[in-house]
C-alpha cells in the first residue's frame, strides 16, 4: 500500500468515526487560554464543546456574570484561529476549576499501544509531524488504526496472538507450538473442538494448531470423497469440527472460508 493511499484511509477513519469534530473540539479546548488570555486562563476551565456552544467552568458567580458581556469577543476569537461556525456561543458555569485545567479535560487511561514495524512506525511519526501538535495525539490514533489494518491486511500479523511484525506465527508463538503441553492439547482439541485445557496463549496456540491439522485432513480427505461417497460422513465430521474451533475470534463462517470450495460444500449438508 502506497504512502498516499495509507494517507487516504487516514482521512476516510477521520469521517468514519467522527474524528474531524473531536479534532476540533480538542483544539478549542487546547486554545482556550490563548483565548481568554493568561489571568482568565487561570480562573477558568473550558470543559466541552457541543453543537458549536463551548461550555466553561468559572470560580465564582460574580466572574461568569462579567465574562458573559464578553463572549461574543470570545468566539470573533475562535473564529480567527479555527475558522467561522467552529465556535457560535460561550457559555460559563460556576465551580472551582482544577489546578491543571486549562486546554484539558479527564480522560480514562488508555491501553497500550500496539507495536508497529519500523517501517510502519516510522510512516506514522511522519503523520503526526505533518499536523499542529493539539492533534498528534488524535492522529496517531486515527494512523494507527490505518496502519494496523494495513499490517494485518499485508499477512504481517501473528494468526495465533494478533501481534504485528514478523507474519505467521510470531516467534513468541511458534516457540509456544514447540511446547509439549501444547502438541497435548491440540490433539485433544482435534476431537473435542469445545474443549478449554488450556489458558491464555497456550490455548490459542492449541487451538490454532489443532485447526492446521484438521485443515490438512479436510484437504487431504476430499478428492477421494468426491470419488467415494462412503467417506462423506467422515469428511464432514472433519469440516464440523473445524468449523467449531475458535481460532483467534474468527467466526464459523469466516474459518469455513479457508477451505476449498470442495470441502466446503459438504459443511453446509453436515
Amino acid at each position: 500500500m502506497s504512502e498516499n493511499r495509507a494517507g487516504e484511509l487516514l482521512g476516510q477513519l477521520l469521517k468514519r468515526y467522527k474524528l474531524e469534530a473531536g479534532l476540533r473540539r480538542g483544539r478549542v479546548l487546547v486554545l482556550w487560554p490563548e483565548i481568554a488570555g493568561e489571568m482568565l486562563a487561570r480562573l477558568t476551565e473550558p470543559l466541552k464543546l457541543e453543537h458549536g456552544e463551548l461550555l466553561v467552568r468559572v470560580e465564582n458567580a460574580a466572574l461568569a456574570h462579567q465574562l458573559t458581556y464578553q463572549r461574543e469577543e470570545f468566539v470573533r476569537r475562535y473564529a480567527s484561529r479555527l475558522g467561522e461556525g467552529v465556535v457560535t456561543n460561550v457559555r460559563f458555569v460556576t465551580g472551582r476549576p482544577r489546578e491543571d485545567a486549562p486546554g484539558r479535560q479527564d480522560t480514562p487511561p488508555r491501553p497500550e499501544p500496539v507495536a508497529l514495524p519500523l517501517e510502519l512506525a516510522r510512516k506514522l511519526e511522519r503523520w503526526k509531524q505533518a499536523v499542529p501538535e493539539e492533534l498528534q495525539d488524535a492522529v496517531e490514533r486515527a494512523g494507527r488504526a490505518v496502519l494496523t489494518a494495513q499490517a494485518r491486511a499485508e499477512g504481517k500479523t501473528c494468526p495465533i496472538c494478533g501481534r504485528i511484525g514478523a507474519g505467521a506465527p510470531c516467534p513468541f508463538c511458534a516457540a509456544l507450538l514447540e511446547d509439549p503441553v501444547v502438541e497435548q492439547a491440540a490433539r485433544r482439541l482435534e476431537r473435542e473442538p469445545e474443549a478449554e485445557p488450556l489458558e491464555g496463549d497456550l490455548l490459542a496456540a492449541a487451538r490454532w494448531l489443532a485447526a492446521e491439522r484438521l485443515r490438512d485432513k479436510i484437504e487431504d480427505l476430499a478428492p477421494r470423497a468426491a470419488r467415494e461417497p462412503e467417506l462423506q460422513p467422515l469428511l464432514a465430521d472433519l469440516v464440523g469440527r473445524f468449523a467449531r474451533l475458535p481460532v483467534a475470534g474468527n467466526t464459523p463462517e469466516a474459518r469455513l472460508e479457508r477451505l476449498s470450495p470442495a470441502a466446503r460444500s459438504l459443511a453446509t449438508n453436515r
